[in-house]
């Protein structure tokens, strides 16, 4: 478990994170608007940045020295955009980041690089250069560079933005399987990520906590106040325009319509909550 305690983190006057406490294990969710202070967060948990107040602790050791977490905290960052040496082979490619890492034997290397490349799943793209991978493809080259330090913490900003379905697919699976041995932060704005992955979720919004808890602790926020309208096409614009819009479904002769409203919607029928439900509850909720 990674416990956070009351950290801030402010730009002059400007208070990016304040006083966020979570405590994080499992494969954890971190959601929230834009300017949250998500990646802020993941960046200082992964070394990069400096905190101004707050302790952090792993498995009850204090991982804080200064105003830094401690660099030997087996901590693996993935940001958004991964790219390395676009001309050279992905196992050429790994090599180098495997000898850049400290691991001078070539038959350890290769044999290292071999079981991080099974374990993302790119048997047979080892001789393709980086340029020529997939989106997909690239960002399980970033996870088999962060493996290769075997670390047991990972993070990850926005890991599924810009991929197909397929791949959206494959990816989350990837994860979940990685899950299993190590702690995993996600950062993401696709909710359906979250929901398929996370065992606990927090959501911050301008730099505090509004909520941590399970999924379904999150979809109990939003009990009661989800309700569904059946229109037709011309109703649309204005259903948009002035309510709070969560989902709309085309069928065959108009539109399905779920609204996240907590007062009594006439005309629409109250429906279970779902995990997105949930987080707009907290968010409005919370006056961050």
């Amino acid at each position: 478990m990674i416990r956070i305690e009351n950290l801030s983190k402010r730009i002059k006057k400007y208070h990016i994170l304040s006083e966020v406490s979570l405590d994080i294990e499992g494969i954890y969710g971190l959601i929230g608007p834009n300017g949250a202070g998500k990646t802020t967060l993941m960046k200082i948990l992964a070394s990069l940045t400096s905190m101004n107040a707050g302790n952090i602790q792993m498995d009850g050791n204090n991982m804080v020295k200064g105003k830094y977490v401690k660099q030997n905290m087996l901590v693996g960052y993935l940001p958004q955009d991964f790219m390395v040496y676009p001309n050279i082979p992905l196992e050429e490619a790994l090599d180098h980041i495997a000898m850049l890492q400290g691991l001078m034997n070539k038959h350890e290397r290769k044999i290292k690089v071999g079981q991080v490349i099974k374990e993302v799943n790119l048997q047979g793209h080892e001789h393709k250069k980086m340029i020529e991978l997939s989106g997909g493809m690239r960002k399980r080259v970033g996870i088999a560079q962060l493996l290769l330090g075997n670390p047991s913490i990972l993070i990850f900003d926005e890991p599924t933005a810009g991929l197909d379905i397929e791949e959206r697919i494959r990816f989350r699976n990837l994860l979940r399987h990685l899950g299993e041995e190590r702690t995993i932060i996600i950062s993401s704005h696709i909710v359906e990520d979250i929901e398929f992955l996370s065992t606990k979720i927090g959501v911050l919004k301008n730099g505090r906590v509004l909520f941590e808890g399970s999924p379904a602790e999150l979809k109990a926020l939003a009990k009661g106040s989800v309700w569904e309208y059946r229109i037709r096409m011309e109703e649309l614009d204005d259903m948009v325009r002035y309510k709070k819009v969560v989902q709309v479904t085309e069928e065959n002769e108009g539109f399905t319509v779920r609204v996240f409203s907590q007062e009594k919607e006439e005309g629409a029928e109250l429906v279970k909550a779902k995990l997105v439900d949930g987080y707009l509850a907290a968010v409005a909720g919370g006056s961050g």
